[in-house]
């Protein structure tokens, strides 16, 4: 009772900081990368919606009460994509969803336009990108990834601007400066065949940018088109360049299945494009982004994050940079122990906390053998949230409470063990 109480003390402490939260966790982040000639910044924003009253919250789409976290996740740059901690994490509520309503899309937009861009929620996407970057150490590489929600005219010339390598999702209807939209102009280069890759199930969701459907899980051959096409700025973009020159990779599935929406990808980048082999790396570097959504499923589900009952924006704030390190744990644990299922366990937990999760297992008639790997400690701690073997491979909300449970022991085991001492 004490120790959530003061708990609640601390969540509640305005001298608490989400930034200062996060500083020992970017630090490691940092460290992972050393010695890596290139690594992938993946940036992304997920809504965390939480019910009854609670100050300081905003508008969702649906009416729902909440705020937007933008994430910026480290990951490695070469195929096994492992996840290498969190670089950044801002969050923001929309204030205007309920100054706008009633307004028309014009009137909307027009409204939006008149605020400067440092007050703009698109500004997040540059700004967030450039914090990143002056993390990377020295000797590495980032490139930095962003979906649809970053094509803008002016995220691209601030990232040019500063030498910051990207690749970003645009709308192949992006009309270029010749008149042409960006998926035409790249239409009258000849295609190649990338490869076959296999589409992961996704259900449908409903987007700022519209309704996304509903897709199985499926094989899609793909074929590639790239060149390089001209932007023009917008009257109202806050940015001196007139006109940008950019890299470009299509991406289509030309003969999806019947009742399938094909692929399409419009990539931006700042990377060079000239052959198969680039347009292959960049398309890579893009299908990494989805590390990303299963972090927001660790830090979700596995942590619960808004299950919560915390009161107050500012409470729920300083939560979320509590957790940002467990569900990068979460990730990295479940990552590894399906990538490379037999790498040492010694990689994600140190000689002390691999001796409890073997005492705690000998509860549950679970055997850790000596030197485990990663695979048998993910199913260890899975078994402490009541995973059943027979049941195949432990979900986020039960490997998330197997977590909690053994991260509760560690403090009383560690403490127990230095009084021994």
């Amino acid at each position: 009772m004490a120790g959530r109480e003061a708990l609640y003390r601390f969540l509640s402490n305005p001298k608490v900081s989400l930034s200062k939260l996060l500083s020992g966790h970017v630090e490691a982040t940092v460290a992972r990368m050393k010695g890596r000639p290139v690594v992938r910044v993946v940036h992304d924003s997920s809504a965390f919606e939480f019910r009854g009253e609670r100050e300081g919250l905003g508008i969702l789409l649906g009416n729902k009460m909440g705020f937007i976290g933008h994430f910026s996740l480290a990951i490695a740059g070469d195929e096994s994509r492992e996840p290498l901690g969190v670089l950044g994490v801002s969050t923001f509520v929309r204030k205007d969803a309920l100054a706008h309503r009633g307004m028309t899309a014009y009137e909307r937009m027009k409204a939006s336009r008149a605020k400067p861009r440092s007050e703009r929620e698109s500004s997040r996407w540059e700004r967030q990108a450039l914090e990143s970057e002056s993390h990377i150490p020295a000797g590495t590489r980032a490139i930095h990834v962003m979906d649809q929600e970053a094509d803008d005219y002016l995220v691209f010339g601030e990232l040019l601007a500063a030498s910051v390598d990207f690749v970003i999702r645009a709308s192949p209807k992006r009309v270029t400066t010749n008149g042409l939209r960006a998926g035409e102009l790249l239409a009258s280069k000849p295609s190649q065949i990338f490869r076959t890759v296999t589409l992961s199930a996704r259900p449908a969701k409903q987007t700022r940018r519209g309704s996304r459907l509903a897709r199985a899980e499926r094989d899609a051959m793909l074929e590639l088109r790239w060149g390089v096409v001209s932007l023009g700025r917008s009257q109202n973009v806050e940015i001196s360049l007139d006109e940008l020159s950019i890299n470009a990779v299509h991406v289509i599935e030309p003969a999806p299945p019947d009742g399938e929406q094909p692929v399409e990808w419009m990539l931006f980048t700042s990377e060079p494009v000239t052959s198969l082999e680039q347009a292959t790396a960049i398309v890579d570097h893009y299908r990494s982004r989805w590390v990303i959504e299963e972090y927001f499923k660790a830090l979700k589900t596995g942590c619960s994050f808004e299950k919560r009952q915390l009161t107050s924006l500012d409470s729920l704030t300083r939560a979320l940079g509590l957790l940002v390190p467990t569900a990068w744990h979460l990730l990295l644990l479940r990552h590894l122990s399906r990538a490379a299922p037999t790498t040492p366990a010694t990689s994600v937990f140190d000689s002390e906390q691999l001796l409890l999760l073997r005492t705690l297992m000998a509860k549950y008639r679970y055997v850790l053998p000596p030197t485990p790997t990663v695979r048998e400690s993910l199913l260890g701690i899975a078994a402490l949230g009541g995973h059943i073997r027979s049941n195949g491979d432990p979900g986020w909300q039960v490997l998330g409470r197997g977590f909690t449970r053994f991260v509760e022991a560690e403090e009383v085991w560690r403490l127990a063990r230095s009084d021994q001492s």
